[in-house]
């Protein structure tokens, strides 16, 4: 699954993260096919530099605003302050939305962050 990412969106998901550091952060793109237009960040429930966890009204909202404006879910963002550019096994057993790509912001090197995309699949 390849993404595009329109206009600024790929600096919009880093400052997000870089404002939240130490903190993980999350959100999704929304748009239409594998191309995203806007970025919705989401509050971390969780508060916490290891796991994260949208909060739940805030989830609800933007798949209504998405559903309002006729766009799908492209993408789910999340980051990892100090960790890998790389799911964890806590990432993957938490994929609700095989559809959609995964992009993980790793914080690990603050000035130059990775940012890798991925299709993420549960085992049951």
């Amino acid at each position: 699954m390849n993404v595009v990412l329109d206009g600024n969106l790929l600096e919009q998901v880093v400052a997000h993260a870089r404002s939240l550091y130490p903190m993980e952060s999350c959100g999704l793109l929304a748009g239409n096919g594998n191309s995203a237009t806007r970025f919705i960040p989401i509050t971390n429930s969780l508060g916490s530099a290891t796991a994260y966890e949208m909060n739940p009204a805030e989830l609800v909202s933007a798949f209504r605003s998405m559903r309002e404006s006729g766009e799908t879910l492209v993408a789910i963002y999340h980051s990892h302050p100090h960790g890998p550019a790389s799911p964890s096994s806590l990432d993957i057993r938490q994929s609700h939305y095989p559809e959609a790509a995964h992009l993980i912001v790793s914080l690990a090197t603050l000035e130059s962050p990775a940012v890798p995309g991925f299709s993420l699949l549960r085992r049951e």
